[in-house]
């Protein structure tokens, strides 16, 4: 027959305090991060998004656009379709 056996440890209250913090800080940061990446999830995105999707700059989207990475602006927002971009990458590769 197995006992379980418990753990009773007291912090300082300031340590809790402390621990607390880092902990809300913690969730603070994983919600805003998903948050963020919900947009990772559609299939037209803005630079920002496809900048995280593919792990690279804006600089390097910027550059690939120049170089006939497919986009579309409506009404000024450029949008980029993630399945078209996919597609043109695919020609660079080896």
């Amino acid at each position: 027959m197995s006992e379980e056996a418990t753990l009773v440890v007291q912090l300082p209250k300031v340590l809790e305090k402390q621990l607390r913090a880092h902990y809300d800080e913690m969730v603070s940061t994983a919600i805003e991060r998903a948050l963020e990446d919900k947009e990772l999830y559609k299939p037209m995105v803005r630079m920002a998004a496809l900048s995280r999707w593919l792990d690279v700059s804006t600089t390097t989207l910027q550059k690939w656009t120049r170089e006939g990475m497919p986009t579309m602006v409506i009404d000024g927002v450029t949008l980029y379709d993630k399945r078209a971009v996919t597609r043109w990458l695919k020609q660079y590769e080896k």
